[in-house]
């Protein structure tokens, strides 16, 4: 089991055994999670004294007076359970993880804290919520589990980064991801390739979840104020599996699954469907009368036959999901290990798109002496990911090929060869998958080792090193006949990049009780970590032959490039914890950082939390109600820092690589700015937890979040050589509410349900900007979006559609804001605020569990609304004819068109080039986000220990899983997936993925 460290036979207080003539009673208790045996269970008989313990195999023996009663099986940890003996002589017994008992410590990187006196915010998931999982980043776990976090998928092409925001946007220009920490290092995490066209490889992805122990989000500044300047966007703490005492036990999971589209994309126009509004478009135009005589002057090319389904071509339909673990653990009282070996392989939705990854992990904990304890956790893993080209309508990614393709063209020739005369500019996706190359593969080696002695009973030191290196080699080929490369004549670009951090902690805790009532605890801190990143690349073009891949058989070299750069952090910390009674918990956290991102005379800052909670459960007054069995009130205040900004921004640089009348020339490139510090965050949570009837845990939670000195772009005068300059001026509000529930519905005998939820509710606002001169108010305004005060951060800003005016068939905007009047004319139409930005408003998940006598089934949905997404290319798909039949294809739904005076349709009037600029930015191309989504169904069954045991098992269980299988969109409109990046861009990336797979799961 996770989590627990099985009680030494040594402590076991002995029990008297009864002996006489009657029933006799044996069996084995098994962990109900990987069937391991375990030592130390009492065994009781129900309403007497008699009982037993397991022993060191799990194995007990227990004389009753008759065939009768019930045994009561208990432990720490572990859910109590009650079996009928009804005349049996075996009894075997599997135990679960009581997950209220574990949840009583939080892991918070720095240490462990109870959970009775932690005051701050936070979220734990556990072992059971997260192995197995069919997906290649860890973190997709998270979506749906975690009140206040939003997590979306960048890209569906497996191991792409994925886009997490812990309670809002924190930060309108600097980094707005969470710290992720392992095993109590902080880590790199995000996009380690250099090329951004082809999609992202995320650090993350290198992680095996079946080796991951629980994952805990801190969300508030009292959770996270001691890792200072790194905080403001929330901390995700991942701890992995450790040894337990006890016999070696192996585990083995294997599971095998089909790889679909979560969404299938938009439909387009079929080949007859185009002809018709091709000829209809050319009539409109003028340049006919009728159909007939505009195909006679301007054929359309089509055979009458074809209807190619630009989707069908791009999908790989055998794409798959395999995976493959084994993992031992065990150890004594002063000696535990766990080790593991993993392999996992994932097909995107795509032709030539995969993914694949090996890891192997030893992690071991040993008592040196009475005073030492020494353990090290070591994680080595290998990546390859076959990527594409995605976020933009490149010529040759795949996902273009749909919209910018037309459905009269074949994809391949008679012969099966791709069609290389395709009527548009986009390059057939048959010909580059099988010719290009987007490859990445990296190498990352993760050790941890910490080392403690006990000065005394009550003062302990620890000294722990972090090391995370990881290196990424990347290679782009694009060959010499048919695509991107071929006005070239072929090309290829490699990179090599390497990044270390290292973390050195060392931490002094003091804990001290007095008068049996008041307990203080005192920790110092001291931690420095450095970052070190180099790259390296080259490529060039004209290649000579095919098969030469690397840009060492280049004839042009166009591209030669390579830098390095670092970063460090040093901080002082103090905490501070004092309980009273257990009813009444204090806590203080003060941390100095100083971060080499900022000049030395702003380098040095101060964050610092105060939490204090309030057990009333633990009050005389209230422990009466029996219905209640824990109630607590927290609250926190404190200021965290973001200096997630690109290094040495607070310099002013000369640039070298400028050239004057054919020499080389030195010219200024960057203004810089030294009074540049970090963007801080003060928040306030106040927070109620309740536990009810012994079956209702739950959370309610208010936090209302101030981010200020935000960094933005300010204006300067022309005669500095610059025209802006980067300062902390602006000001940001994010506040709402969380609420968590789980509830187990029914729990008797044989039978168990629970049901549980989680919902955020969150409002954003800039609430101040820099201003000018004359005192103007300077955002950022873009021909989409809008940063102002008063407003969610990059609200939707633009021009209101109206329709089609049912007379003329033209376009029609709102003229203004508050107005009822329309116009046909774009530019006299004005741009304003849409009601939302792409964030949402509201999101959550809503999960259940079924059991009975070995039959489970879990659930998930996920659910989010009070956002708008933006179709960056309907400019093309929606533009009624200016570029339908000759750049791009059109949206199906664009066959629902204006043809005479009083229809009433969607669309305008289809023109052949039409110039009324009805497909410009407006609200015609943002649709509503609400979307929810069948996130995970499992049904599976944990074969009996009777049977298993037979073929020399603890433990066996088979499942069926799915992932995305099923999604409700409320806008009809919104075809695409609406799990798009955070910005809210529909940006022509590889979409989510749906997974159906069938796992084993066997211990042994």
């Amino acid at each position: 089991m996770k989590g627990i460290l099985l009680l030494s036979l040594l402590l076991c207080v002995a029990v008297v055994q009864v002996s006489a003539q009657g029933h006799t009673v044996t069996g084995k208790v098994t962990s109900a999670e990987d069937g391991s045996s375990l030592p130390g269970v009492n065994v009781v008989l129900k309403g007497t004294t008699k009982g037993t313990v397991t022993d060191a195999d799990g194995q007990y023996s227990l004389s009753l007076s008759s065939g009768e009663g019930t045994l009561i099986f208990t432990f720490i940890g572990l859910m109590s359970k009650e079996e009928l003996v009804g005349g049996r002589n075996v009894i075997d017994v599997r135990m679960e993880t009581d997950i209220r008992q574990l949840s009583e410590v939080v892991i918070t990187g720095y240490g462990e804290v109870s959970k009775e006196a932690f005051t701050g915010s936070h979220t734990r998931l556990d072992a059971a919520m997260i192995e197995s999982q069919p997906v290649s980043s860890v973190e997709s776990v998270l979506q749906g589990n975690v009140a206040g976090l939003q997590l979306t998928s960048s890209s569906g092409t497996p191991g792409s980064v994925q886009d997490i925001r812990i309670r809002g946007i924190s930060s309108i220009t600097a980094n707005n991801e969470p710290l992720f920490v392992i095993d109590g290092i902080p880590v790199i995490s995000g996009n380690m390739a250099q090329s951004t066209s082809t999609g992202t490889l995320g650090v993350l992805s290198s992680i095996n979840a079946n080796d991951i122990e629980s994952m805990t989000v801190l969300k508030d500044a009292s959770a996270t104020a001691l890792y200072g300047a790194r905080a403001a966007n929330g901390v995700i703490i991942i701890t992995t599996k450790s040894g337990k005492a006890g016999k070696a036990q192996f585990n083995f999971s294997a599971q095998r699954g089909w790889v679909s589209r979560a969404v299938d994309g938009p439909k387009m126009l079929n080949a007859a469907q185009w002809e018709e509004l091709y000829l209809e478009s050319l009539v409109n135009a003028g340049y006919a009368t009728t159909p007939a005589e505009a195909n006679n002057l301007y054929p359309s090319g089509w055979d009458g036959k074809t209807d190619t389904d630009w989707w069908g071509v791009i999908t790989n339909d055998d794409a798959m999901q395999q995976s493959y673990d084994l993992s031992a653990r065990g150890g004594n009282e002063k000696f535990n290990y766990y080790g593991s070996v993993g392999y996992f392989q994932q097909d995107g939705v795509n032709l030539g798109t995969d993914y694949e990854r090996i890891t192997g992990k030893l992690n071991f904990s040993s008592a040196l002496n009475d005073r030492f304890m020494l353990s090290n956790a070591t994680t080595g893993s290998h990546v390859l990911q076959n990527g594409q080209l995605e976020g933009s309508a490149y010529f040759s990614n795949p996902e273009a090929a749909p919209l910018f393709t037309l459905p009269i063209d074949p994809a391949t020739n008679p012969d099966g060869t791709p069609n290389l005369n395709l009527s548009t500019g986009t390059y057939n996706p048959l010909f580059v998958y099988q010719n290009d190359i987007d490859r990445r593969n990296q190498v990352r080696i993760l050790n941890n080792t910490t080392l403690r002695y006990d000065v005394l009973d009550n003062l302990k030191f620890t000294t722990n090193i972090g090391l995370d290196y990881v290196q990424t080699e990347e290679l782009y080929y694009n060959n010499r006949i048919y695509g991107d490369g071929a006005g070239t004549n072929g090309s290829s670009f490699v990179y090599s990049n390497r990044n270390f951090n290292w973390v050195w902690k060392n931490m002094l805790d003091y804990n001290l009780a007095i008068n049996g009532s008041n307990d203080l605890g005192l920790k110092l801190i001291y931690e420095a970590q450095k970052n070190q990143y180099y790259t390296i690349g080259a490529g060039g073009s004209d290649i000579a032959a095919d098969g030469l891949y690397y840009p060492s058989s280049v004839g042009n070299v166009t591209f030669a490039n390579g830098y390095k750069y670092d970063w460090a952090v040093n901080s002082i910390a103090g905490v501070v914890n004092y309980a009273f009674d257990s009813r009444i918990f204090v806590d203080a956290t003060l941390r100095g950082e100083g971060n080499s991102r900022f000049s030395a005379d702003n380098r040095w800052g101060l964050f610092y939390s105060i939490g204090a909670s309030w057990v009333l459960s633990n009050e005389g007054f209230l422990q009466e109600i029996g219905a209640l069995d824990n109630a607590k009130l927290r609250v926190s205040y404190g200021k965290t820092g973001n200096g997630g900004i690109g290094v040495n921004q607070f310099q002013a640089f000369l640039g070298y690589d400028y050239t004057y009348n054919g020499a080389g020339a030195i010219a200024p490139s960057q203004f810089g700015n030294y009074d540049l510090t970090w963007e801080t965050s003060k928040t306030w949570n106040f927070a109620l937890d309740l536990g009810l009837f012994e079956r209702i845990t739950s959370t309610v939670e208010y936090f209302h979040r101030t981010g200020s000195d935000l960094l933005l772009e300010v204006p300067l005068s022309y005669t500095t050589g610059f025209d802006q300059q980067l300062q902390n001026v602006g000001e940001m509000v994010n506040k709402g509410i969380e609420v968590s529930v789980s509830a187990d519905i029914l729990r008797t005998g044989a039978f168990k349900w629970n049901v549980g939820f989680n919902l955020t509710s969150l409002k954003n606002e800039v609430t101040k900007l820099p201003a000018s001169a004359t005192g103007e108010e300077i955002g950022i305004t873009t021909n989409t979006r809008k940063v102002a005060t008063g407003l969610p951060v990059y609200s939707w800003f633009m021009p209101t559609w109206k329709g089609v005016n049912p007379q003329t068939g033209q376009p029609q905007w709102l003229e203004a804001e508050n107005s009822e009047v329309v116009t046909s004319v774009y530019n006299g139409s004005a741009d304003y605020y849409q009601g939302a930005n792409a964030t949402p408003t509201f999101y959550g998940g809503l999960n259940t569990r079924l059991e009975y006598k070995g039959i489970f089934l879990t659930a998930l949905l996920y659910y989010s609304t009070g956002n708008k997404l933006y179709d960056t290319w309907a400019g093309y798909t929606l533009s009624d004819g200016r570029f339908t039949y000759n750049v791009s294809s059109g949206y199906a739904r664009t066959y629902d068109r204006w043809q005479q005076p009083g229809d009433i349709s969607e669309h305008p009037q289809n023109i052949y080039g039409n110039t009324s600029q009805s497909n410009q930015t407006s609200s015609r191309r943002l649709y509503d986000g609400e979307y929810v989504r069948l996130r995970d169904l499992t049904v599976g069954y944990n074969l009996p220990v009777s049977l298993v045991s037979q073929v020399g098992l603890s433990s066996a269980s088979l499942y069926v899983k799915g992932t995305n299988l099923w999604t409700w969109v409320k806008d009809d409109n919104l075809e695409f997936d609406p799990e798009v990046k955070a910005d809210g861009f529909i940006d022509l990336n590889s979409a989510p993925l749906k997974n159906i797979a069938v796992g084993l799961k066997v211990g042994f």
